[in-house]
């Protein structure tokens, strides 16, 4: 069972890694290919752990290497999938928390790699979300609803202040920002959290979410001038510490959630 668990996890990161470079510049899927040329890639270059031990991991046309990322998102699946089954392997409860820590984790590499949160993406896992969500007798449709409109409209107010705060810092500079930190897609992103961790888990998720991606700006800042290369107002992508604030919320669990709340 676990080899098997293993097997399909692995297909799984390989089909994210297809996504997050197939979505963000063609909003659609192809075959497996090389995301620097586009050639299609043969059947064991399919996965980036079966092409690195085969050996196959360069592109047959212009001989470049797949990277680290692919090969960290097959791991990560793995890990993933492993892990939740060890924890709980109830079906009802499994198979949900693997398809969140799934689209959680092809998100989190898009926002990365690209700094956009696509609707391609959060549309349909909405939906999923939404549903899932209903039928857990712990929380139900109500909860699951009302989590999904308080992060949107919490992450709505935080997008308006942004842009209040980014013209301001234009006025004083003289000249637009080119990027701002927070856009609309994480508005998105926090109403699809919110139909996730439900009521009252997005409040929680949210204030963990500012607070990771506050520790982080303040070690990267201090990293930055440590090597003389800080530029100031350079954004970071926020989609992942939002992630990271709600996967500890449902990963952790309603005890988790309870000693959060004091």
């Amino acid at each position: 069972m676990v080899l098997i668990l293993g097997i399909l996890a692995l297909a799984a990161g390989a089909g994210i890694n297809i996504l997050a470079d197939d979505l963000p510049a063609r909003r659609r899927l192809s075959g497996p290919h090389c995301r620097y040329c586009g050639a299609p890639r043969p059947p064991l270059g399919w996965s980036a752990i079966v092409s690195f031990f085969a050996r196959a991991d360069r592109c047959a046309y212009c001989a470049s290497r797949r990277g680290f990322r692919p090969l960290i998102v097959e791991l990560a699946s793995v890990g993933l999938a492993l892990w939740l089954f060890v924890r709980n392997p109830d079906p009802n409860v499994f198979i949900p928390a693997l398809l969140v820590g799934l689209i959680f984790l092809l998100i989190a590499v898009v926002d990365i790699e690209h700094r956009l949160i696509l609707r391609v993406v959060v549309a349909p896992a909405a939906v999923l979300f939404l549903v899932l969500g209903s039928i857990q007798p712990a929380r139900g449709p109500l909860k699951t609803v009302l989590g999904g409109i308080a992060g949107f409209v919490i992450l709505w107010l935080m997008y308006l202040l942004g842009i209040l705060i980014a013209r301001w810092i234009a006025r004083r500079r003289g000249q637009a920002l080119e990027e701002v930190a927070f856009g609309f897609g994480d508005v998105m992103l926090g109403g699809l959290l919110g139909l996730v961790v439900g009521w009252p888990g997005i409040l929680i998720a949210i204030v963990l979410g500012v607070l990771a991606a506050g520790i982080f700006s303040i070690g990267y800042i201090g990293v930055m001038l440590l090597r003389r290369r800080y530029t100031p107002y350079m954004p970071i992508p926020y989609g992942p510490f939002l992630l990271i604030g709600a996967s500890v919320v449902y990963f952790g669990g309603r005890t988790a959630l309870e000693r959060l709340m004091g």
